[in-house]
């Protein structure tokens, strides 16, 4: 058996850094490959064994995805549990009471982390208490509905003038949609600058005067021009310009949307060919040089100019009406109650930046804190965790916060930070550097345990400093680092132990010169690249072993699951998908639209839009012809000729041969089937239900890759229900589909049977992130591109300020005019451009180290210049070829034949199977309501006693101001018990409008907690050996004569604390007492205390010694004896 050997490492002492220095802050620089999950559960486990971390309940993890973050929980518990059997004494003592409550540690990403943080105070946050997340793809939706309903608003209702202003300036609200989707998303700007702006075009009437001269020049000259033009520009601009002038008014040219309209004519460059200005003898070369000195210098001293005062006219226009849609967007999510993921972070920053109270709270809940992929952490992001661990809790500026001793452990690598166009800014990883190395430590990680040797001297090589970058692209790191890119860490050799194999190192994979555009180079390299893959698992091509896998008994033998095909773009990966199909390999797409070219899907929407659209005879002729009904063009036509009507409703009319009438009569029956079902039923169940009664499931499923066509087909039904969430109607539902089949929100596909067989791993690049895989193809010679910069942010102040650049799309999508520019806008997009092209250096390094064994990258025989592996193709030698490996033949499908009888014993199965899951199994109910119901059938009287504080009036007993007054005092009352600091007059404003009720009402509130606080009973629980404020539980009550099924009863305790001999619990209570006085009330609810009793026995397994209830007003203690029998 094979083990990996244990050398001391060459960067052994910085590691032990991370598991020594517990009372430190730290930063750690993890080179690709170099254990970081590693490093970060080592650290986890030291604090919690070290006694440094008392509570793992006060441990919290962050991680950049909910993949990684599964990962992470597994990878932390098992090493919990390995730690916990080796170890003895206070140690042992430590790490068993750390896995007893490990399900208690926080470990996700940073947006569930504040999402949490919210939901433990969501009062001074600002946001609803039940506030819901949506993903990116229902913010994008809502997003559009918002566009859509401002610009609506300004067609009914403008009061700004906003259209005629745009009218003015040239702008169509269409042209703004993709800009506001844009804007929207960066809400963190404190500023967009707008610069001098002149209230009128400057020069405008001169230079129209000397447009008029210039195109009368040109008009002089028309007799001269040559009629061949050839590939001269400027002969054919000199013949247009006073045609084009020719048919605008003069009035019309003191518009100034008009003026710059033409004049931004001017403003393009033109190609002099000198032979066809002299061919004729019109011209000397001397005068057709000076034609075109002068269009240049038209252009530069009066159209550019203008232009830009134009375009930054405009940009002020343009921002008013961004920041007015803005208002609509963020008005749709209060209305809804939900948050994206901006909101989550922002209000989550904004939570703690504004209250030391809740910093100081939120100080002992979450004492250390660890994050992992730092490099890409936004500055929202790096705000709220340095204000979370900041040691003053009144500081506001995050960039002055220190993080207290042992608090911030952040692991990253500056060299792999690829998000920028998400907001990921590696001047704020610098930043955070900086502020940690202050009074912490910083450690650097360079020895790779991923890859082998041959791999590790390749990358070196590709990367190392030595300054040959071009004006196009960074092609390696610096030696030191600057604002735009980090330095270069060189790799290490780690990987130890283990097995030889066939692959190893870099090779390439040649495109032939014969395959030249692009659709045939793509379709070449996808299905030449599941040839070889299928050959290397049919030949059984071993591949290296790392020591751990040969341990597990993992063969040499290379299997799907071994391989991992990379793009650049998400553009091409569904022919990658599309040729392992067809090989029969097994595959997995990420970043992909698999799911939206599901034939199944169209033809779903093909039906319901005839179904939503009962009297538009296109669609329902659409859905007879399909494949779903397959009636013929011929039949169709005898029904029309015949007087039948394309409608839903109508009838088949007598004439038609029999089995076009039954085909065309069993089709109008299914359709008008699916319309009942559509109009009774939510849209989603409705939907389903067509899917099943259709056959398109089936259908799925019989294709070839017929798993991941039916696994689309159910994740697209379950896109629809989390979309739309059966709020909408069935013309909602119908453009959802409509979306997903025209690719206007793309989903990866998903195998309906996942798991059972080794795949290979499909995705982008930007997917790749913490990914490996022994046997790495670099695909898809496409995807390099020099794109103008569109928004640049810049957070190297004191504020946060924004740039964008808005351009009027042309109606094919693929071209764009400038329609507005801020002041200074060349200057900062060359800004932008440069930290464009350091992470191009960074993508390109993070698609090299994803390799442990091999690595083929590909490269056309000729024309690589839009190849994002071309940097890479000088150090692959001629002789490190991947060969063709010839024609492979898909593996033969196994058919199997179902009788009638089998089909309906299946069918009889099935029936049965959904009668027995319409009964009910069990019940949920509130444990409140279950004792008080209870007791109504008569209980034996309880023995009170009373402890007074006071008596106040009577009133009635369910509240001077109803159930919601309860609501707020009890909130209250656990801000007040969780943090004693706090502004109690505050919180009950919030919570009292959150509730309905009047703000005045907030002082009450106050004092009225305020005498709780100062009672015996709170006194007592906050002396305690330990307290709990609402807690909330679970029990199952399993025998019960009156219940049918099990039932779980749900219930929250108010307070719960512990004394020497056994558990207290006590219940606030908000009646108003009348004049009985709490003897009637206390009798009522004491069922309710009993209950609790019990099922915190039986949570715990711990004794309850004492329960009491607490009427806030009077303010008087009840106990209730544990010897009344509970219900």
């Amino acid at each position: 058996m094979v083990k990996e050997s244990r050398v001391e490492l060459a960067d052994e002492s910085q590691r032990e850094l991370i598991v020594g220095e517990l009372d430190r802050n730290i930063i750690v620089e993890a080179a690709a490959g170099t254990g970081k999950t590693t490093c970060m559960v080592d650290r986890m486990v030291a604090l919690l064994e070290s006694g440094t971390c008392e509570n793992v309940r006060t441990l919290a993890a962050v991680t950049f995805t909910r993949k990684a973050a599964a990962e992470l929980r597994s990878r932390f518990r098992l090493r919990l549990e390995e730690a916990a059997r080796d170890s003895s004494g206070a140690v042992e003592e430590n790490l068993g009471r750390a896995l007893a409550g490990v399900e208690q540690c926080f470990i996700g990403t940073i947006h569930s982390f504040c999402a949490r943080l919210l939901r433990e105070r969501p009062v001074e946050a600002g946001v609803d208490i039940d506030f819901r997340e949506i993903e990116e793809a229902a913010d994008g939706r809502l997003r559009s509905e918002a566009w859509a309903e401002y610009t609506s608003r300004l067609y009914t209702s403008d009061p700004g003038e906003i259209l005629g202003e745009m009218e003015r300036y040239g702008i169509q609200p269409g042209d703004l949609e993709s800009a506001f989707m844009r804007f929207a998303e960066y809400p963190d700007v404190d500023e967009w600058p707008l610069g001098e702006v002149e209230e009128d075009l400057p020069g405008a009437g001169e230079a129209l005067e000397e447009m008029k001269q210039y195109a009368a020049h040109m008009r002089a000259l028309d007799a001269r021009l040559p009629d061949d033009t050839g590939n001269d520009t400027l002969i054919d601009k000199y013949r247009r310009m006073p045609r084009v002038l020719s048919h605008y008014p003069p009035e019309e040219l003191r518009r100034p949307a008009r003026f710059m309209e033409v004049m931004s004519l001017f403003n393009q460059g033109a190609k002099l060919v000198q032979k066809e200005w002299t061919g004729n003898g019109a011209f000397t070369r001397e005068e057709a040089k000076a034609e075109l000195a002068r269009w240049e210098e038209f252009r530069e001293s009066v159209a550019r100019p203008l232009a830009d005062a134009w375009l930054e006219k405009r940009y002020e226009l343009v921002l008013r009406v961004m920041f007015a849609a803005r208002e609509v967007y963020d008005e749709a999510r209060r209305e809804r109650g939900v948050l994206n993921f901006q909101d989550l972070l922002m209000k989550a920053a904004g939570l703690l930046r504004e209250n030391p109270n809740v910093r100081e709270y939120f100080r002992g809940r979450f004492t250390h804190v660890l994050v992992d992929e730092f490099q890409d952490t936004d500055p929202i992001q790096a705000e709220m965790l340095l204000l979370l661990t900041a040691g003053e809790v009144k500081e506001k500026e995050w960039r002055n916060c220190t993080p207290r001793p042992g608090s911030l452990f952040v692991v990253g690598d500056p060299k792999q930070s690829i998000y920028r166009f998400r907001r990921a800014d590696i001047v704020i990883f610098n930043e955070v550097k900086r502020i940690i190395r202050e009074d912490g430590l910083e450690a650097r990680l360079s020895v790779n345990f991923r890859s082998v040797g041959d791999i590790i001297d390749w990358v070196n090589r590709v990367f190392e400093p030595n300054g040959e970058d071009d004006e196009k692209a960074i092609v390696r790191f610096p030696s030191r680092g600057s604002e735009e890119s980090p330095g270069y860490v060189p790799l290490e050799k780690g990987r130890a132990g283990g097995s030889a194999g066939d692959l190893s190192g870099v090779y390439s994979l040649v495109v032939p010169e014969e395959y030249s555009n692009k659709p045939t180079v793509i379709t070449y390299e996808a299905d030449r690249i599941a040839r070889t893959i299928r050959d290397m698992v049919d030949s059984g091509v071993s591949v290296p072993r790392t020591g751990r896998e040969v341990e597990a008994g993992k063969p040499p033998a290379a299997d799907y699951d071994d391989f991992m095909i990379l793009t650049r773009k998400l553009e091409n990966l569904a022919e990658h998908s599309r040729c392992l199909r067809r090989y029969g390999i097994p595959h997995a797409v990420t970043g992909g639209s698999a799911l939206n070219r599901v034939a199944e899907l169209k033809l779903l929407h093909t039906c319901l839009s005839a179904v939503a659209r009962p009297d538009d005879p296109v669609a329902l002729v659409a859905a007879l012809r399909s494949e779903l009904f397959g009636v013929s063009d011929a039949a169709l036509y005898d029904f029309k000729v015949a007087g039948g009507r394309f409608s839903l409703g109508a009838t088949v009319p007598p004439g038609l041969e029999p089995e076009d009438a039954d085909a065309i009569g069993e089709a109008f029956a299914a359709l008008g089937r699916y319309s009942g079902w559509l109009d009774r039923l939510p849209p989603v169940a409705a939907i389903e239900r067509v899917v099943e009664d259709s056959g398109l499931m089936a259908l799925a499923a019989a294709r070839p890759g017929g798993d991941v066509e039916a696994g689309s087909l159910a994740k697209a039904l379950e896109v629809l229900r989390g979309a739309w969430e059966g709020a909408w109607t069935t013309g909602g539902v119908v453009e959802c589909l409509g979306e997903l089949v025209e690719m206007e929100e793309s989903y990866d596909g998903i195998s309906a049977r996942p798991g059972e067989r080794p795949a290979v791993r499909v995705m982008n690049l930007h997917k790749a992130k913490g990914l490996e895989a022994p046997v790495v193809f670099l695909a898809d010679p496409y995807g390099e591109s020099d794109h103008d910069v569109e928004l640049h942010v810049d957070r190297s102040g004191g504020k946060v300020l924004g740039y964008m650049a808005i351009d009027r799309r042309s109606k094919g999508g693929w071209g764009s005019t400038p329609l507005a520019r801020p002041a200074g806008w060349d200057a900062l997009a060359q800004k932008e451009k440069r930290f464009t092209r350091a992470e191009g250096l960074r993508l390109r390094y993070v698609a090299a180290t994803r390799a442990a064994a091999a690595m083929v990258i590909t490269e056309k025989e000729k024309g690589n210049r839009y190849n994002p592996w071309k940097y890479f193709e000088p150090y692959i030698p001629e002789s490190r070829e991947m060969p063709d490996p010839g024609g492979q033949e898909p593996p033969p499908v196994s058919l199997s034949t179902i009788s009638p009888e089998e089909a309906r014993l299946a069918g009889e199965a099935i029936s049965g199977r959904l009668e027995a899951m319409k009964v009910p199994t069990y019940d949920v109910r509130a444990a409140k309501e279950y004792a008080l119901q209870t007791n109504l059938k008569g209980d034996t009287p309880v023995t009170l006693r009373k402890t007074t504080a006071e008596t106040r009036g009577a009133a009635e007993d369910d509240g001077e101001h109803g159930a919601l007054w309860g609501t707020v005092i009890h909130l209250l009352l656990q801000v007040a018990m969780e943090n004693p600091g706090a502004d109690l007059e505050e919180v009950a404003r919030a919570a009292l409008v959150e509730n309905g009720l009047e703000v005045g009402l907030a002082g009450e509130a106050a004092r009225t907690v305020s005498t709780v606080m100062e009672s015996g009973i709170w006194e007592r629980a906050l002396g305690s050996r330990r307290w709990f404020a609402e807690v909330p539980f679970e029990v199952l009550l399993e025998e019960d004569v009156d219940l049918d099924v099990p039932t779980v009863l749900r219930g929250s305790i108010d307070i719960a604390f512990e004394e020497e001999d056994g558990w207290v619990l006590v219940d606030y209570k908000t009646d108003m007492v009348n004049g009985a006085g709490t003897d009637r009330l206390a009798e009522k609810y004491a069922p309710q205390l009993q209950l609790y009793a019990e099922a915190w026995e039986k949570c715990t397994g711990e004794t309850v010694k004492e329960t009491a209830l607490y009427f806030v007003r009077p303010a008087e203690l009840v106990e209730i004896p544990r010897s009344a029998n509970p219900p």
